[in-house]
């Protein structure tokens, strides 16, 4: 099996150095195993439910396809998204359908691609009605006689249609933090749409505990059952019980669409927010210039919790399943027992494909669109990733 690498400060060393030799690497689809014929019926049928999804998962990147902007299992108002790495590369709902390739730059079809999946880790949802993942892949491509390295994050929502995965929330990025010197304005942030404002407020408050308070409380911050914080520097990175340490840019929430998976909110266990963060905002000190709008993607999951100020009971389900939808018992236990807690956010800087290009090909740079390189030009080494201009972290000064 392909071993998992972390991105940190070695992929901001090597994978952004433009070019690299080619060489002997890795398949781009880690091997999956055999299902263990030792496992109970339940047991084989969560394995396969993740093998199921992980096929799923490495066929998009292969086909590199949009989204289905319809199903029933999500609200038609609030619908699916798609986040890419690009400024503009930001489709919500029915215009999923038409969003282009999930990969930055304009590459020409003649150039040989490849995605490498580096770290893919998938989690069910504890009643099984969605699932989410987190990867690190690297994006490859031959370009005069060499192989350019692009490294991005991945994370994604999908939920349970029947006997298939759907993919409803997707958000692709390049971890890199700006100079000051970076032109990154403030853009038009997304047309607000919410399942009920009683949610959105329950979630916001989630967040403003769990992840922009500090410290971060630990009973509405998950730290396991695929626990994640994404940032948007190239080291922002949070998984499991390091998610209380995670440390992001001072700002405001601004503008979001939040949904369900699920038509019925009472008996929904997981819900989803999409939407822009405006870093910077709170600094009163800071002007416009100083301020960009970043994306934000955020998942929750409802937890059983014993008492209201303990953590969460590991495994216990809040679903309710169809053989007990009128149980009443089990709806009063569920309400008063079962809260929503943040379990993956993935915050992240846009980046236009000119700057991209030149921190990826340097000097041989001749057009980003379409992508465009002098071969005789000599290789630009990247530089030392900047502090971040888009303000200090929550509880830290400049």
């Amino acid at each position: 099996m392909t071993p998992r690498v972390r991105a940190g400060a070695i992929a901001a060393a090597t994978a952004l150095a433009g070019f690299a030799a080619g060489c002997p690497t890795p398949p781009s689809r880690p091997a999956q195993a055999a299902p263990d014929r030792s496992l109970g019926d339940e047991d084989s049928r969560l394995a396969h439910a993740y093998s199921e999804l992980a096929d799923d998962i490495f066929t998009a990147y292969d086909r590199d396809e949009p989204p289905e902007p319809a199903t029933g299992v999500v609200d038609a108002r609030i619908g699916p998204a798609r986040i890419g790495a690009g400024p503009g590369d930001f489709y919500v709902g029915g215009a999923v359908a038409h969003a282009p390739s999930r990969w930055p730059l304009d590459v020409d079809h003649s150039v040989r691609t490849e995605v490498r999946s580096k770290r893919l880790e998938i989690q069910l949802a504890l009643d099984q009605s969605a699932a989410w993942m987190s990867d690190e892949v690297s994006w490859r491509m031959e370009q005069c006689g060499k192989t350019a390295v692009i490294p991005l994050r991945i994370t994604a929502l999908y939920a349970q249609d029947g006997d298939r995965w759907v993919l409803i929330v997707e958000h692709v990025s390049f971890g890199w933090t700006p100079s000051p010197t970076d032109d990154v304005p403030l853009r038009d942030p997304i047309k607000p749409q919410v399942a009920s404002g009683g949610l959105r407020d329950q979630l916001a408050s989630v967040l403003a505990r769990g992840l922009f308070g500090s410290p971060h409380d630990p009973a509405v911050a998950a730290q396991t059952g695929g626990a994640l914080v994404l940032g948007p520097g190239m080291a922002d990175e949070w998984h499991g019980a390091r998610v209380l340490d995670a440390q992001l840019p001072t700002g405001v929430l601004e503008d979001a669409r939040v949904g369900l998976i699920g038509r019925d909110a009472d008996t929904a266990t997981v819900a989803y927010w999409i939407g822009t963060y405006a870093a910077g905002a709170a600094a009163p000190q800071r002007t416009d210039a100083h301020k960009v709008r970043l994306r934000v993607t955020h998942i929750f999951e409802k937890r059983w919790f014993a008492s209201p100020d303990g953590l969460p009971t590991e495994g216990k389900s809040c679903g309710i399943d169809g053989g007990v939808l009128r149980d009443t018992t089990r709806r009063r236990d569920i309400a008063e027992h079962c809260h929503w807690m943040l379990i993956q956010s993935h915050m992240s800087l846009p980046i236009e494909d000119g700057q991209l290009a030149h921190r990826v090909f340097g000097h041989a740079l001749v057009s980003p669109k379409p992508l465009k390189l002098d071969c005789e030009a000599p290789a630009k080494a990247p530089a030392v990733e900047p502090r971040s201009a888009v303000g200090p972290p929550a509880g830290q000064s400049p």
